[in-house]
């Protein structure tokens, strides 16, 4: 395979590379595989550092690292070509209604602003509306990525024309809570207090941040007083549900909702997004290391599949970067 050595490669230069392959060498296919995950690990390594050198590293057209990091469009321009090649293009950034230098923390803000007014649930039907709510995660994607935003502002959308961008995913899903109301289950008899306690404890999924056992105590003591209290908020549906599923095995009142008008993405801390991009990372990865290994084996693969988790593979990398971008910020910011 030709090109930069991390570009992930299409299902069509994985089989051509496949058929090249001597049979002298054809054991070494179930190694071949796994040059995805390098290149993509080689990404997460270079990003964990969230510093200066992230960009520099990523867009630099010298050896990093053993790294051959690719050309900018406008650094393979031929010299003598005009320099009108690589004029500046501000459409994205109109799109969010941002300046120039808006930092990943402004434009992340700018785009719930604008996704949530284009919202298909919010315009049913409406086709403009769709299109401008594709639009405007295109110039998030785009503008928070650095080394996206730096092609876009040296040579425009010309050289990001192999990026998706899956507007409905990046806009993600509401935040859930937790709702428990008191009744005259015997649990709730003051003599019970500590079992039951326990039992709400030992019913919540492990790794919820914010929820400890003073959480727990307050919302108890809360639906002591009010009948009603929230017992997990902003939280995963999936963390929600099974929380609800557990508690309602022993009669108790428990509603799992969505919390309207909220995105779950929206309110994310920095480093939470970064992890949270990384897990993505690595599980995406893993996907196109078995997609890749069905078609090293010669067994039946579908060609949809593999094609999917390249995209995947892209998009994750593209969000780990604005992720490292917009923690260097806050932590910058934190210093001040």
């Amino acid at each position: 395979m030709h090109g930069p050595r991390h570009q992930v490669p299409n299902r069509s230069q994985w089989k051509r590379w496949l058929e090249l392959r001597s049979p002298a060498v054809k054991p070494l296919r179930a190694v071949v595989p796994y040059i995805i995950c390098a290149i993509v690990g080689t990404c997460v390594f270079e990003l964990t550092s969230c510093s200066r050198s992230v960009a520099w590293a990523l867009t630099s057209s010298r050896h990093v690292r053993g790294v051959r990091t690719q050309l900018l469009p406008c650094q393979r321009v031929d010299r003598r070509s005009s320099a009108t090649a690589c004029n500046a293009d501000t459409g994205l950034y109109e799109v969010l209604g941002v300046d120039k230098d808006a930092s990943v923390g402004e434009l992340k803000q700018a785009y719930y602003r604008e996704a949530k007014k284009a919202h298909p649930d919010k315009n049913a039907g409406d086709e403009a509306m769709l299109k401008r709510f594709q639009e405007v995660a295109e110039a998030y994607q785009t503008l928070a990525d650095p080394i996206r935003r730096q092609k876009y502002d040296l040579s425009g959308l010309a050289g990001l024309a192999f990026y998706k961008t899956d507007a409905s995913r990046l806009f993600g899903p509401p935040p859930w809570r937790l709702m428990i109301g008191r009744t005259d289950h015997w649990m709730w008899a003051p003599e019970k207090r500590n079992y039951f306690l326990g039992l709400i404890a030992s019913s919540i999924p492990n790794g919820i941040a914010g929820v400890t056992m003073k959480t727990i105590i307050a919302a108890y003591e809360e639906a002591l007083e009010t009948r009603v209290a929230v017992l997990l908020d902003r939280v995963s549906e999936e963390q929600a549900k099974d929380t609800a599923m557990e508690l309602e095995e022993y009669g108790l009142a428990v509603k799992a909702e969505p919390i309207e008008g909220e995105r779950s993405n929206e309110k994310e801390s920095p480093l939470h997004y970064f992890r949270r991009m990384q897990r993505e990372l690595g599980e995406a990865s893993e996907e196109l290391r078995k997609a890749a290994l069905d078609i090293g084996s010669g067994a039946q693969s579908d060609d949809a599949e593999f094609d999917k988790w390249v995209d995947m593979v892209r998009t994750a990398r593209s969000e780990l970067r604005a992720a490292a971008q917009g923690l260097e910020e806050y932590k910058k910011s934190q210093a001040k």
